[in-house]
């Protein structure tokens, strides 16, 4: 501090504490500036950050950024959804009112659904919201319209195209105190649709509810506290959600646009294609004379011949140089027409060439799959898949890109339709995902379950939760009644016994696909009188104890050294190669380790007894 009390050094510090100003009370809306240059007419919106209707075109031009928008919007919502309890609500009635409103609204027999103006084919709730989805993540928002009756009361949605929406901000001119004028943006009310010079205005979804209710007029755009006051009537509200992006406050950005180079190089490589398919595989040439000049007839004449060879499969051209007249300044027009010689060099299309085309496209096709965060495999780019990593990739697909993406959405639809329009709090929806299923990380799962109630659960309802069949009528022990606890210590010490035998060495659980009674191979059954059918062969390996293939069905079957008990799995399309691979290999477990065990899916025999004892 300073003890100078003169004006200029003097401090004034004021503290308020919670209670007694309203200085530190916090504040209900965000305090942050507003974006400065934005459109200033009232008819118009917002200038988004890109043209939507050149993103929107993008999906015309390449086939990989299509075919990717596809996946992900059928996966996040095309495969339908159910009504369930909301996370906070306490056990909600299924026959109550709250229920019976929300069912109504998505699958009444009066509930409308649309994917065009009035008119146009009524659609199903999935089809509008699997085409907002597309819009989501093709251009960078959704735009719903939400269908009311007379009373306000919502009964389905319509799917507005989003290149035709905009964001309404309007601004006005104010004189400052030095005289100067300035604009200052002032708060505007819903969208407009802009289509073919026509406009169509839209409220903000939720607006007309509550407590101070605000209605846009459907012609003008106009802002009014009731319905009554506006001349055209109220316009529709619609539910805007863009794809947040740092770079725009009002609209969002789509995640593909970092690979819109690529894309555009894609296209580009294709109408190279394209140029010489048109052309019927005949590259450009270049035509050297050497020891004379053509006239313009010959020149005519070579130009004729090129032509020609268009559209024809096969064709002999033979130059005959006398056939052509030289220049009368020509210093060989005297000459032997002999000594003229005539080159053809094609500029392009060679085998190397097609090689590095077909190569560019599979990298295009790899970032475009990229940056959508799709496996190559969804979208029939099989070239880095096979069947068992092609499973871990969807299931990674569906729960660390889909499954975010519907939370999302099931949280802006709950709080805008059920909570906000309908007035229901205890109910929301799920939407199904596909691909995210993991049956074994879900017995285990519920094998723990199990176990940390001592179980103190049904025997049938124990065998649901890790996936089996209930018990049989006439089994002895009541599956409905008897706890798992009361039939004994069997439950938990199968598992653990099974467990406990499983190999080291044995592949993936994932990666199961089923199970297989024993061994169904006819081992004299040749396939032709040159080549049996099956080969066998016993390891020296501390895992593996034998092998056996089958040609015919290319299964792989792999006896592993177990404790207290042998296993047997049998690798799904097996290449003979890789068969060969792993008799051949210096360490045999290695190579299973290297080259089958993660690269293949299986099954597991549950009886070994028919298995060759060869090497056991």
């Amino acid at each position: 501090m300073t003890d100078d009390t003169s004006d200029e050094a003097r401090v004034s510090l004021s503290i308020s504490t919670p209670g007694n100003s309203g200085a530190m009370q916090k504040a209900k809306e965000t305090t942050q500036l507003d974006e400065r240059r934005i459109a200033t007419d009232v008819g118009r919106g917002i200038v988004p950050p890109y043209n939507p209707e050149t993103l929107a075109s993008f999906q015309e031009l390449n086939e990989t950024h299509q075919a990717c928008l596809r996946k992900k919007a059928r996966y996040e919502c095309g495969y339908g959804f159910d009504i369930v309890p909301h996370p906070s609500a306490d056990s909600p009635d299924p026959d109550g009112d709250a229920y019976q409103a929300v069912n109504n609204f998505w699958h009444g027999s009066d509930s409308k659904w649309s994917i065009g103006p009035e008119n146009t084919t009524a659609a199903t709730p999935e089809e509008v919201l699997e085409l907002s989805r597309l819009d989501y993540h093709g251009i960078g928002w959704a735009s719903l319209e939400i269908l009311v009756e007379g009373d306000g009361t919502p009964v389905g949605l319509a799917h507005v195209p989003s290149a035709t929406t905009r964001v309404r901000k309007t601004t006005t001119e104010i004189e400052t105190a030095n005289g100067e004028t300035r604009e200052e943006i002032e708060s505007g009310h819903g969208y407009v649709q802009i289509r073919q010079g026509r406009r169509r205005y839209f409220g903000e979804a939720g607006d007309r509810y509550g407590d101070d209710p605000t209605f846009v007029d459907k012609e003008t755009g106009e802002v009014a506290s009731s319905a009554e006051d506006l001349p055209n009537g109220p316009a529709n509200e619609l539910l805007f959600i863009p794809n947040p992006s740092p770079l725009s406050l009002y609209y969002g950005i789509p995640d593909w646009v970092a690979s819109m180079r690529t894309m555009a190089a894609d296209e580009a490589a294709q109408e190279m294609n394209h140029d010489m398919f048109d052309n019927l595989g005949i590259p450009h040439y270049a035509i050297k004379v050497y020891g004379g000049t053509l006239t313009e007839e010959s020149k005519q004449e070579l130009r004729e011949l090129q032509q020609n060879l268009k559209g024809q499969r096969y064709r002999t051209a033979i130059l005959e140089v006398d056939g052509f007249e030289f220049q009368s300044d020509d210093p060989l027009a005297e000459g032997d027409p002999s000594d003229v010689e005539i080159e053809f060099e094609p500029l392009g299309a060679t085998d190397q060439g097609d090689m590095e085309f077909q190569e560019f496209r599979e990298r295009n096709e790899h970032e475009i799959a990229k940056v959508h965060s799709v496996p190559p495999i969804l979208i029939n780019v099989t070239g880095t898949s096979n069947r068992s990593n092609s499973q871990e990739q969807t299931r990674e697909f569906a729960k660390n890109v889909i499954e975010p993406e519907q939370a999302k959405f099931e949280a802006r639809l709950y709080r805008i339709l059920h909570q906000t329009a309908l007035g229901v709090e205890d109910w929301t929806i799920d939407f199904e995902l596909r691909g995210g299923d993991n049956p074994r990380e879900e017995a285990s799962v519920a094998r723990q379950k199990i176990q940390a109630v001592r179980g103190a659960v049904p025997v049938n309802r124990a065998l649901e939760m890790v996936g089996e069949d209930p018990l049989p009528e006439d089994h002895p022990i009541d599956g409905d009644e008897t706890l798992v606890a009361n039939v004994g210590a069997d439950f938990e010490s199968d598992e653990t016994e099974m467990q406990a035998s499983r190999p080291e060495a044995a592949p993936p659980e994932e990666n199961k696909v089923g199970t297989r009674a024993g061994l169904s191979v006819e081992l004299d059954n040749p396939l032709n009188p040159d080549e049996v059918r099956t080969d066998m062969m016993a390891f020296d390996s501390s895992n593996l104890v034998s092998g056996l293939y089958d040609r015919q069905t290319r299964d792989l079957y792999i006896r592993f050294h177990g404790d207290p008990t042998d296993r047997i799995y049998v690798y799904l399309d097996v290449p003979e190669e890789t068969w060969q691979g792993l008799k051949d290999a210096s360490s045999h477990g290695s190579y299973h380790a290297d080259h089958i065990k993660w690269d293949f899916v299986y099954e597991e025999l549950t009886d070994t007894t028919g298995w060759p004892q060869i090497g056991a």
